[in-house]
Order: C-alpha cells, then sequence, then structure tokens
C-alpha cells in the first residue's frame, strides 16, 4: 500500500486503502506503520478509532480524526465548530469538505478510521460521500475494519479497478499467519527454549496477538513471576485470548483489578482524574495503580491519557464481566460522565448499557438522548426510544410522558409500526382524554408522515368523538384531521374545517393548533392549484419561526414562474442554514433541486437529487428516498439513458411498491415517462389514466407542478390517444385559470388546446407565451410542437425554424432525447444538419465528453479555483462542484487539480 501513499504525494491524487482482517491480526498496527511512513513523506496525518460507546457521538470518529496526528487538521476551536452541527448532516459535509481542501491545499493528508465496523450512521454517510468528492486532491483515506460484512467497506471496496469509482481503491485483507510463521514468532522471541512452548503456540490459530500473548506468558513464567511447575502453568494457557487475559488479571491486585474493569467499560482512554473519580482513590494511590497495570502488559500511558495496550485486550476484559457487574459499571461511567457535563448521547450510551427494569432515571436520559438524534442517526435514535420505554413499569410516574415520547420519536424517524405498538400499549394504561389525546395525537402525525392517511384520520376521529377533551386538544386534533384529510378528500371539506381551526386556535393563542392549520390550508391551496394562496400561507407559517417551512415557500415561488426570487430566497436560505433544524436541510436541497431541473440544468438537477439520494438511503428516509430516485431517473430519461433510469426507478433492488407509487406520485409518472421513451406510449397511458383521472380530486399537487403535464402530452401524441390528452387538457386550464398571469401555465394549456384542436394560432400563442417565461425546456416543447404541426400543414420553412430553436434549447440544457425527436422530425422532411446529435454512443473520454456544466467547471479548476469559489462563481452548491469535478477527472483521465490545469492549458493554446 505504501506505493499509494507515494502516488498521491507525487501526482496529488486521492486513494482509499482498506485493511481489513480478524481480531488480532494486526490490523492497527499496519496502520500505524503506514501512517508513519507518511509522515517520512510529508504528509498531514490524523487517526481514530471507534468503539460501541461512542456510535452515539454522531460523526465522532472522523471529527477526532481530524484532530488528532502531528500537525491537526482542526484546531480545538474548529473541532468545536463543527461537533455543534453533527444534527446537520448537509452542513456537515460542506464544512468538513471545505476544512479538507484547505488542508489538503497545503500537502497531502492521510486519515485512518480503525475499527470501522463501530461507526455511526453520520461517521458512514460521510465516508460515503467525502472521498469520492475530494478525489482530485491528495488525500488517502485509510479505513481498517473486521473481515464481516460492512456496508461502507464494501461500497468503497467493489469499486476497486473500476473508472467509474473515480478514485483509486486498494483493498487488503490480512489472512492467520502460517502455522510456521507462528513459530518463527516463537523461536525469536523465547531463543533456546523455544521448544515446550511449540505446543501451545499450536493453539494461536495464526492469530499474531494470541501468540504474543501466549509468548508474553511464558516468559512471565520463566522469569519467576508465577508460583508453581511451569509445565501446569502452560498447559492452563487457553487458545483464546479472552482466558490469557483473565490469567493476567488473576495476578494483580483487586484496586488495580478494578481500575482495568471500570476503563473497559467505559471505552476510551481517560484522563489520570477520570480514573481517580472512577475508583474513588486518591492521585497517588491511582498512580501506584496504575503502575502496576502498565507493568503486567494491559494498559498504557498515550499522549497524557490512560489506554488499553491492546484494542484485544479491552474487549476481552469487558467480555470477562458477568452481566449484573457489566450493567453496575455502565450506570456507573454514565453518572461519572453525566457528572462532568458530558454530552447526552455519551451518557445515553452507558445508561442503555445499564439500564434495568425501574431505571427511570437511565431511561430519561436514554430518551432525551433519542430526541437529540433523530436528524442525524435516526436509526438509532428509534432503538434508544424503545430501549427507554421498555425499562419502565407502567405504575411509574414517567411513563405517559416517556411513551408519548417514545412515540413522537418513532414516528419522526419512519418507525411508524413500532410507534402504533408502542402507542397502543401505552394507551392501555391511560384512561383520561388529555394523556389519551396527546399519544394518539402523536400517532396520527407518524401516520401522516408514513402517509398512512386513512389510519392516521381514522384515529383522529375516534379521539375526537370522547367527551373528556380539553379545549386546546380539541383543535389541535381538528387541525391534524384538517391536514391529514388534505390528502383523502376534496378541499371543500377540508378547507372549512382547516378555516375553523386556525381560527379557533387563534382565538385560544394555541400555538401548535395554528401551524398544523396553517400547514393543513397550505396543503389543501397547493393541492388545488392556488399557488399564490399557498406562498401566502407558506410566509406564515416561516414567519412563526418554521424554518422547516423555507423550502416550501421557495417552491411556491418556483410555481409561480418567479424563479429569480426563489434563487434569492435559496441563497438566503443556505446561508442561515446553520442555525436551522436538520429537518429543513433535506427540504432545501429538494427545492434547490428543482430550481435546476425547471430552469434547464439538467447537471445540477442530478448532482443534488445523487446527493439527496445518498442521505436519503443512510438516514433511513424513505420518501426522500423516492423523491430523489424519481428526478435522477427523469434526467437520465431527458438524457436518453433508458437503462439508468430504470435502475433509478428499481430503487437500488429495495422496491418501489404499490404503496410508494401511491405516496410519491413523481414514482409513477417517471415510470410511465420511461415506457413511453422505450418505445411503448400506449402502454404508458393505461398506466397513467388512473393518476390522471385521480388529479381532478386535488389530494396532491403533482398536476400543478409545470412539467408534467408536458410530459403527459408527449406521451398521449406518441400514443394518438385523443381521450386521454383531452383529460390532460382540462387539467392544464384548471391550472391556468387558478394561476392567472403565470407564463408556464398559460402557455402549457395553450399549447394543448393548440394540439387537440390542431390549431396553429393557439400553438403560436402558446410558443410566444413560453418564450417569454423562464423555463427553456417548455418553450423548446412548445416550438417542438409547433414546428411538427405546421411541417404537416404545409408550412415548411416556419416549422424548419421553430424545429430548430427546439433543437438548441434542447441541446444547451443537454437533453438528448427531444434532440434525437426533433431530428428525426427534421430528417423526415428532408433537413439535414452538420451539428446535429448522432444515435451512437456519445464520447466518454477527453474534452468532447464534458457537458456544458462541466467545461464551465474545468475552465475555472484549470484557472486555479478552488471547490468553494467555483461555487460562489457558478452560484451553486459545493456538493454540485464536487459531483462535476469526478465526472471531470474520470472524462479526462485525469488524477489530480495538477492535470487537469495542465490539460485545460494545453486545450487552450492548442498544444
Amino acid at each position: 500500500m505504501l506505493h499509494r501513499l507515494r502516488a498521491t504525494a507525487r501526482g496529488g491524487h486521492g486513494q482509499v486503502l482498506i485493511v481489513t482482517g480478524e481480531p488480532g491480526m494486526g490490523k492497527s498496527a499496519l496502520a500505524r506503520a503506514i501512517a508513519a511512513e507518511a509522515v517520512t513523506l510529508r504528509f498531514r496525518t490524523g487517526s481514530a478509532n471507534a468503539d460501541n460507546v461512542g456510535r452515539l457521538s454522531p460523526g465522532a470518529p472522523l471529527l477526532m480524526a481530524l484532530r488528532h496526528g502531528p500537525q491537526p487538521l482542526l484546531s480545538g476551536d474548529e473541532l468545536i465548530d463543527l461537533a455543534v452541527q453533527v444534527d446537520e448532516p448537509l452542513v456537515l459535509l460542506e464544512a468538513i469538505s471545505d476544512r479538507l481542501e484547505a488542508a489538503a491545499a497545503a500537502g497531502p493528508v492521510l486519515l485512518t478510521i480503525d475499527d470501522l465496523e463501530r461507526t455511526d450512521q453520520l461517521t458512514r454517510f460521510l465516508l460515503r460521500t467525502l472521498p469520492f468528492r475530494l478525489a482530485a486532491l491528495p488525500i488517502v483515506w485509510l479505513l481498517v475494519g473486521r473481515v464481516a460484512p460492512d456496508g461502507v467497506l464494501d461500497d468503497l471496496g467493489t469499486l476497486s479497478g473500476s473508472r467509474s469509482g473515480q478514485i483509486a481503491v486498494e483493498r487488503m485483507e490480512l489472512p492467520p499467519l502460517t502455522a510456521d510463521a507462528v513459530l518463527d514468532i516463537g523461536r525469536d522471541r523465547l531463543g533456546e527454549r523455544f521448544g515446550d512452548a511449540a505446543e501451545i503456540l499450536a493453539q494461536a490459530d495464526g492469530n499474531p496477538f494470541l501468540a504474543v500473548q501466549i509468548i508474553d506468558a511464558v516468559n512471565s513464567v520463566r522469569a519467576g513471576h508465577h508460583e508453581g511447575p511451569e509445565q501446569s502453568v502452560r498447559l492452563s494457557v487457553p487458545r483464546r485470548v479472552a482466558h490469557g487475559v483473565h490469567h493476567t488479571l488473576v495476578r494483580l491486585s483487586p484496586r488495580a483489578v478494578d481500575l482495568v474493569r471500570v476503563l473497559a467499560v467505559l471505552g476510551r482512554p481517560a484522563a489520570s482524574r477520570d480514573a481517580e473519580a472512577l475508583i474513588g482513590a486518591s492521585p497517588a494511590e491511582t498512580a501506584t495503580i496504575l503502575d502496576e497495570a502498565v507493568e503486567a502488559g494491559v494498559l498504557d500511558r498515550r499522549d497524557g491519557r490512560i489506554a488499553f495496550r491492546y484494542r484485544l485486550v479491552r474487549d476481552a476484559v469487558y467480555l470477562d464481566l458477568d452481566e449484573p457487574t457489566r450493567r453496575a459499571l455502565h450506570r456507573h461511567c454514565a453518572r461519572h460522565l453525566a457528572a462532568g457535563g458530558a454530552g447526552a448521547a455519551v451518557i445515553a450510551a452507558h445508561a442503555r448499557e445499564g439500564i434495568e427494569p425501574g431505571e427511570t432515571e437511565c431511561a430519561a436520559i436514554i430518551m432525551r438522548a433519542a430526541t437529540d438524534l433523530v436528524a442525524p442517526t435516526p436509526h438509532t435514535a428509534g432503538e434508544l426510544a424503545v430501549t427507554a420505554l421498555r425499562a419502565l413499569r407502567p405504575t411509574d410516574r414517567s411513563y405517559p410522558e416517556l411513551g408519548e415520547r417514545c412515540v413522537r420519536v418513532l414516528g419522526l424517524v419512519q418507525r411508524c409500526d413500532d410507534a402504533i405498538e408502542v402507542g397502543d400499549l401505552v394507551l392501555a394504561h391511560l384512561d383520561d382524554g388529555e394523556s389519551v389525546s396527546r399519544v394518539e395525537l402523536g400517532l396520527a402525525r407518524a401516520l401522516w408522515l408514513a402517509g398512512r392517511w386513512e389510519e392516521a384520520s381514522a384515529r383522529c376521529a375516534s379521539v375526537l368523538a370522547r367527551s373528556d377533551l380539553t379545549g386546546p386538544m380539541r383543535i389541535r386534533l381538528n387541525a391534524l384531521q384538517a391536514l391529514v384529510d388534505s390528502r383523502l378528500r376534496g378541499a371543500a371539506v377540508t378547507r372549512p374545517r382547516a378555516e375553523a381551526a386556525l381560527a379557533e386556535a387563534r382565538r385560544l393563542g394555541d400555538h401548535e393548533a395554528r401551524i398544523t392549520a396553517l400547514h393543513a390550508l397550505a396543503e389543501i391551496t397547493r393541492n388545488g392549484a392556488d399557488h399564490a394562496a399557498s406562498l401566502a400561507y407558506f410566509r406564515q407559517l416561516r414567519a412563526e419561526n418554521q424554518p422547516e417551512f423555507f423550502a416550501q415557500e421557495i417552491m411556491a415561488l418556483q410555481h409561480l414562474d418567479r424563479y429569480r426570487d426563489a434563487e434569492a430566497l435559496l441563497k438566503q436560505a443556505w446561508s442561515e442554514s446553520v442555525d436551522q433544524p436538520a429537518s429543513a436541510r433535506p427540504a432545501l436541497l429538494y427545492a434547490q433541486i428543482w430550481q435546476g431541473f425547471n430552469l434547464g440544468r439538467l447537471d445540477d438537477a442530478e448532482a443534488g437529487a445523487r446527493t439527496l439520494l445518498t442521505l436519503a438511503r443512510e438516514l433511513g428516509s424513505r420518501m426522500c428516498e423516492l423523491e430523489a430516485a424519481s428526478i435522477v431517473s427523469m434526467v437520465a430519461i431527458y438524457r436518453a439513458r433508458p437503462e439508468d433510469a430504470r435502475r433509478e426507478l428499481a430503487l437500488d433492488g429495495n422496491g418501489p411498491a404499490a404503496a410508494d407509487e401511491a405516496h410519491a406520485p413523481p414514482l409513477l409518472l417517471a415510470r410511465g415517462w420511461l415506457t413511453a421513451a422505450t418505445g411503448e406510449p400506449a402502454a404508458a397511458v393505461r398506466l397513467l389514466t388512473p393518476l390522471v383521472r385521480a388529479a381532478s380530486d386535488e389530494r396532491d399537487a403533482w398536476p400543478w407542478k409545470p412539467g408534467w403535464l408536458p410530459v403527459l402530452t408527449t406521451i398521449g401524441v406518441a400514443a394518438d390517444d385523443p381521450e386521454f390528452l383531452h383529460e390532460v387538457l382540462a387539467l392544464a386550464e384548471t391550472g391556468a385559470a387558478r394561476n392567472p398571469g403565470v407564463a408556464s401555465f398559460e402557455g402549457i394549456a395553450l399549447h394543448i388546446r393548440g394540439l387537440v384542436e390542431r390549431d396553429p394560432a393557439l400553438l403560436q400563442r402558446a410558443v410566444d407565451v413560453l418564450a417569454a417565461g423562464p423555463r427553456s425546456l417548455l418553450a423548446a416543447w412548445a416550438r417542438e410542437g409547433l414546428g411538427t404541426h405546421l411541417l404537416a400543414a404545409d408550412g415548411r420553412t416556419r416549422g424548419i425554424t421553430q424545429l430548430d430553436l427546439a433543437w438548441e434549447a434542447y441541446q444547451q440544457a443537454g437533453a438528448l432525447a427531444p434532440m434525437l425527436r426533433v431530428q428525426k422530425v427534421l430528417r423526415k422532411a428532408g433537413v439535414r444538419r452538420a451539428r446535429w446529435a448522432v444515435t451512437e454512443p456519445a464520447p466518454t473520454l477527453g474534452w468532447a465528453a464534458l457537458t456544458e456544466a462541466e467545461r464551465t467547471v474545468a475552465r475555472l479548476m484549470g484557472s486555479g479555483y478552488s471547490n468553494k469559489q467555483i461555487a460562489a462563481e457558478l452560484q451553486v452548491s459545493t456538493n454540485t462542484v464536487g459531483t462535476h469535478a469526478r465526472s471531470i477527472f474520470t472524462k479526462l483521465d485525469v488524477r489530480s487539480r495538477a492535470q487537469l490545469s495542465n490539460q485545460y492549458h494545453e486545450q487552450i493554446t492548442g498544444a
């Protein structure tokens, strides 16, 4: 692996080195040797070990690696600044990326993460993203883990040797030593008296750590440190490390054993004052005890802290504890950490391991951590919430409160079935209406988030039938029922209920009910295509200090063709995002993606959607995954890559189910679009007709997102299905009537009417309206329809002009599929153009393979701009720049910015 380090030191390109093996095989020792060699090559290095207890500290291994090393990549203050962003995965990704880019500008960097199998969700998300995003920089990622399957190692390791990986990956597995190699170790360490130890060493099973432990034990006996015949000791040395460690502990004093055991449970290096507090000893006593444990080879002093000499020794000590002792020590550590002001997540890790029935204090600690971890590590948050509640008895006074909080956490992390199971169990022990309604409210919200609207509505209705509800609780349930019913019933039913709930909430001064009622009205008006009213409601929500609705306000502006205003608010939202809750970030990214997609910036839209897709899968957000996958597939269809679209719609082999398409119509729409694009427009019409007919119920906003109706129109024209086209036209004209003066709605309706009636005047008006609007792809679609009609109606010259203009707009956006469609129409009319795209595969290598956006990024990178500077120049996210950079490096076959710069200057000078 050292040749990889040298290559990075010379060429400045990123690498991923993966070391795997069973415990005790020397993975960590190899990693330390690689790091030592890196220092001689003038790398700045950082390293950290993950641990099970630390899994509740999101991002800790990577953050500590950035801080730990001879020349730390982060100062103490910078570490604190990053640590407070762990609730914001996308913010943290940007911040770490910026910091690493700055560090790598000064020279190569090596980051080591050991015990990767113990890392938390956030660290895994960052490790799946950062190496590829920063592939152009001289950063080597050394990832060390066990042989057992690991998602991150597998995801990275399978890219070895593949150009699509866009970064060099090398994987090394450390196998057990051969029997001869183990015996050689024995000979080296034991000398002439090796013979009587050969039988014992055979029990090491090729594990070098165990072999050394056995040799040390034999040496200890020979040095007179153990009473009794040597032969009996030799036979008592077991095959497993745990037994060997137990043998070592027997020789220690009781106080030293106490220290070793409590540090094993603490699970991390400790300061001397922590050791003193944990065993209740004075500094002098602790120093004496520590000397004894260090001399025995169990503990070590490192960087002013106390740690186990070997990780495997710590694991063996921990496993040697009986369960009651282990639980008691975890509770002891939790109390110590709480007294020292440690974070709730770290305290909760110990509280969870030590919790027993009736431990209300531990349960409360764990539930607080669960609430804090909903955004960065939702899976862990759900597990903690369930653990906390199961430790309580129904008779405990805190049972109803913690039960309600558990339901809320499970709902937020989209574990709806678990939320219902827990909620029903809690409800079985409640009698008063106030307590019952709080839990039912939480369950109904969980069902709403999961898209199980019928069940949510039934829950609300059942509780509202009770006679013992307080006024505030009744109005909250009424508001929530209106929100849920916005997906089940038309506006005629739901709007009066939402308006009544809002009026009553304002009268009572109930903030929660007011927010829910406003949200219901925003959804109802958006589903009904009244985007001006929807915008007003979303603005009221943001004015109520609800930043998670900022993205919805931006998308309402997009629906009204106010893209310049949307761009301004996006800039403001990103600049303020550090102060916003984590739940707002994916929605902002979603709004950014649609801004790019609607304006024909397909590269930007795809880059953002892929980031959202990665984040959604890592954090378990199914709805985000569905939306992101549909956008990536839509870009692939535009670019005439049907197989890529089909793969994205398969959701990485995990769907979609019928319920997925019911909750995320864009997924079904994209599937219909793909069906038509691959030559089966009639099948697409059959697939999409039920969705189109249900659109008039106004239970979803998809028809009023300008873009889908043109797709449906194109499918209807290709299928030659007048009935389908009339149904699409009815939706288009409803949208236009409810959004007067909005070019996209007006132009779409005019164009579809012109196609249905074969009226060139209407088709021309549509072109005029859409060409004056902000959406170039919509205008190109209208020109394509007008030009095709004119060619068929003896308007050859005008028709060719319109089709040429459409082709140019499609070409500028990189929309190959409609480009080829236009070419086919013109070719049939006898027209040829030298600049036309060909149906053969586009170039995959060289400057000709770059898209327009990639050329711009390559030009700026070649001129010395950093990713952050490029993002500011182009007004896109640094994530988008990173995505473009990876593609550029692959297409140009370069591994560093220096190589790119050389190619760029050769390109512009013609050298």
